[in-house]
């Protein structure tokens, strides 16, 4: 898996400029699983050149997620992820699934945000 080393690098990118706010990076998130529906794994393969096993090996079971929540008109609260892809800056967005332990999610979308 890949670890987030970068991450403190990365600074005011296209990622704040749409969802304002700060970023956390202190043990608030975990993710143990990511459910992957076939159609935005579709999709985020076509639009954004993004697997699912690059999102999953990105964010699955590593700590010191950079992160922050964040509230859409449309499908609610998210959890918005800033990690490494390919060396590459992404933005991986999250929602929580029905899971007692609070550790599965669903993917939303994932992108790279370097321009």
């Amino acid at each position: 898996m890949q670890a987030n080393t970068r991450l403190a690098s990365i600074g005011t990118d296209r990622a704040d400029a749409q969802t304002g706010g700060t970023w956390e990076h202190v043990g608030g998130l975990w993710v143990a699983r990511i459910q992957i529906s076939a159609r935005t794994k579709k999709k985020i393969e076509q639009r954004h050149g993004i697997t699912g096993d690059e999102v999953r090996d990105a964010v699955v079971c590593i700590a010191g997620l950079t992160y922050k929540r964040s509230y859409s008109e449309e499908r609610g609260w998210r959890w918005l992820i800033k990690t490494q892809i390919r060396e590459r800056d992404a933005l991986i967005v999250l929602y929580d699934a029905d899971d007692p332990l609070g550790d599965i999610y669903r993917l939303g979308s994932a992108y790279f945000i370097d321009s």
